[in-house]
């Protein structure tokens, strides 16, 4: 395993900065969102092949690997122009992912109000999978996954339709991060075991890399937490990652600066048989 951050959460700086403070504060890969992170880029648009240059050549310079280029985009907004355009912008991605020699690009699936009734949700699926067969041509050509991340208030929201998607798409470039926060509700927190199985069971062996954050329960909401403070069976999903997925990357998200030394020691625990 090789643990890591979300390279935003250490504030946007130069390339070789924000690469060598990563590095030192003892991480060893990233997501790297570059319009969130990078000094200079402010959208997709910003970035160019110098660009480019300047990050891979930073993050290889301090041994930091770009595990997955963050492009979260709306796959599956009903109004057909903007959601091309941004399956136009995750595509471009994915090319830019290929010059970097990064092996994933991430997205999340469009929001959805957990009450929708089930016929709007099949309607909005399709949508979704009209965008990721035009996404899935272009990770082809660049040989680079699509990283998709199934969340419970969003289009793509439980382990099942996330198979689903998995096989009507039919390509070896189409996989999943898994974010174990992200798949339950404060109302289906007491769940998580049972959840957790059924994804390791249907999806375990499509899993590329892992977000890893940690919560409580307050007030009907999902509070922060360092790794290890929270109610997340960590123990439960370490173990079958260690067995099945050995060389994974698990990836902090929301890192804070005043606490980041205490995750990094769970998650090197959790990391140990």
């Amino acid at each position: 395993m090789k643990i890591g951050v979300r390279a935003h959460d250490f504030g946007r700086q130069p390339a070789q900065s924000l690469a060598a403070n990563i590095k030192k504060a003892g991480f060893d890969c990233v997501q790297l969102a570059p319009a969130k992170a990078i000094e200079g880029i402010n959208s997709f648009d910003d970035i160019t092949e110098s660009s480019l240059e300047v990050m891979h050549t930073a993050f290889l310079h301090n041994n930091v690997e770009i595990t997955v280029l963050g492009c979260y985009i709306e796959p599956s907004v009903p109004d057909k122009e903007p959601r091309l355009k941004n399956v136009d912008i995750f595509k471009a991605n994915l090319t830019n992912a290929k010059k970097l020699g990064v092996k994933i690009v991430g997205t999340e699936t469009t929001g959805m109000d957990i009450f929708t009734p089930q016929a709007e949700r099949e309607k909005i699926f399709v949508l979704l999978k009209d965008s990721v067969m035009r996404m899935v041509e272009q990770a082809e050509k660049e040989d680079v996954f699509i990283g998709i991340e199934p969340v419970a208030e969003h289009t793509l929201n439980t382990p099942d339709l996330t198979r689903r998607l998995l096989d009507e798409v039919k390509s070896d470039k189409l996989k999943i991060i898994f974010d174990p926060v992200n798949l339950v509700l404060p109302g289906t927190i007491h769940r998580q075991d049972e959840i957790f199985h059924e994804l390791f069971t249907i999806l375990g062996e499509d899993i590329v890399a892992v977000h890893i954050k940690d919560i409580v329960i307050e007030d009907g909401q999902k509070t922060w937490r360092n790794i290890g403070e929270g109610v997340i069976n960590y123990r439960l999903i370490f173990d079958w990652l260690l067995k099945h997925k050995p060389d994974i990357r698990i990836l902090r998200e929301d890192a804070h600066m005043d606490s980041y030394e205490k995750d990094i020691k769970a998650m090197y625990a959790l990391s140990k048989t």
